[in-house]
């Protein structure tokens, strides 16, 4: 475990044939988000904790090392991941700063653990880490009485001074001012330890697997829509966290890449195995379908999700803005999809995209438009037109961005010309056997000599 072996280690100069098809079934690997809450939820638990299928990446590892750092004590045995948690409230600081790479969640959910802790932790991350936007959670847990010292407002390094530090941590009531998950959980993990009930506000409902997790180790926590229609998320701190066993079921971001792959390429059928089944995370699999996607979930054994997939002639649609909360992921490899779709794409309430590892909204467009494919983008609103015979022979910057390398690679499939990315590195943040599970399902993949 944690030994990453793929055969395509040297990434950078690969690219996808435009004369390969998709056979054969494959494991989707462990969920990135779940992976990492299910480490940082071991840390402040009471007693030892077992992680099975834990994603392999990158991100999950830098993850890992923070929680070590913080007082953890993980061990790993037959691909079990074991972690002995210090309880609520109780993590060290460490003896050095913390870095967490490219971690977006992992930074901003540890944020919160420290923030209504006795600890003063200083982050800081890679070049596209350092450039993401901490304020949202900052904010926030300043109004709890935690600090943060740093260097530029809102950016790592940071350094946060807990709020027992010097008194005790406030409960709060607060409404995000951006659909987040990272900033819900953030909040939430910091108000375990507050004296009293925090209510957590969202215009719209983002994913749960902070809630989800918490519950089975004991903690109650109400959610539900209020009368005007906002998404509520309440508990009371000082609870005590059980520890807890779980398997990490395959991530349906990740799926949704080679999903994609089959249902545009000709003669492609697969089945991904082992995919958490969840209706708001396999959003993207139900847009794909009303788009036409030859796609059939089954739901196993293990309560996760079976997927099958085949190609398709798929049709254009409008998405509103409601749905970019549960899309926000999949936007990049969606927009792949309607790039050779038929008629026009409308993807409505695309701000948040502008915040992510990069600003994927207008690396979108401009990656689109490069590739020969006529796209516009008005303020946070992206129109796609597609086309059957996409030029390609451009070379795209992914400008460390896992989620633009592995949509652009999945573009060039169908170019005529092949798509050369820069940045193929980053894609082991999240998905470092991406090239391997493509050659597995029969994807002719190719050297850039140049």
């Amino acid at each position: 475990m944690f030994n990453i072996k793929s055969k395509f280690s040297k990434s950078d100069k690969l690219f996808l044939s435009n004369k390969s098809r998709l056979i054969g079934q494959i494991e989707i690997p462990g969920d990135k988000s779940i992976s990492q809450r299910a480490l940082i939820i071991g840390l402040i638990s009471n007693g030892n904790s077992k992680i099975q299928n834990i994603l392999e990446s990158e991100d999950v590892i830098h993850t890992m090392r923070a929680v070590i750092l913080l007082g953890g004590k993980v061990s790993i045995k037959n691909d079990i991941l074991e972690i002995r948690g210090v309880g609520l409230g109780n993590i060290t600081s460490p003896p050095k700063p913390v870095y967490m790479g490219n971690s977006g969640t992992g930074t901003r959910l540890l944020l919160g653990v420290v923030a209504g802790s006795n600890a003063t932790v200083t982050f800081y991350g890679d070049d596209s880490l350092t450039n993401r936007p901490m304020s949202r959670v900052i904010i926030p847990l300043k109004k709890m009485g935690a600090k943060f010292v740093s260097h530029e407002e809102g950016r790592l390094p940071l350094t946060v001074i807990g709020a027992r530090r010097k008194g005790i941590i406030l409960p709060i009531e607060y409404t995000t001012p951006m659909p987040s998950a990272q900033v819900k959980s953030s909040l939430i993990l910091a108000s375990l330890t507050a004296r009293g009930t925090s209510k957590i506000i969202e215009k719209s409902r983002t994913r749960n697997n902070t809630e989800e997790m918490l519950i089975n180790c004991g903690v109650k926590i109400i959610s539900r829509y209020t009368k005007n229609k906002r998404y509520l998320t309440q508990l009371e701190g000082m609870q005590y966290i059980n520890s807890f066993d779980v398997r990490v079921p395959g991530d349906p971001s990740t799926a949704a890449f080679l999903a994609v792959a089959a249902i545009i390429t000709k003669n492609s059928k697969i089945e991904l195995k082992n995919i958490y089944y969840d209706k708001f995370r396999l959003k993207i699999f139900f847009v794909l379908k009303k788009m036409g996607a030859k796609i059939d979930i089954k739901k196993n054994n293990r309560g996760n999700c079976d997927i099958t997939v085949e190609s398709s002639n798929l049709k254009n649609l409008i998405i509103p803005a409601k749905d970019s909360s549960a899309l926000i992921d999949e936007y990049p490899i969606l927009s792949i999809a309607a790039s050779s779709a038929n008629g026009k794409m409308i993807m409505k309430g695309l701000k948040e995209l502008r915040f992510k590892e990069s600003d994927r909204l207008t690396a979108i467009f401009k990656g689109l438009s490069q590739s020969g494919i006529k796209t516009e983008l008005i303020k946070d609103t992206l129109i796609i037109q597609g086309r059957k015979n996409i030029r390609g022979g451009n070379i795209i910057n992914a400008s460390n961005d896992h989620r633009m390398a592995m949509s652009f690679n999945i573009l060039s499939l169908i170019t005529k010309s092949p798509i050369i990315i820069k940045g193929n590195s980053s894609i082991r943040t999240s998905f470092p056997l991406f090239f391997d599970s493509l050659s597995i399902l029969g994807v002719n993949i190719k050297r850039d000599e140049n």
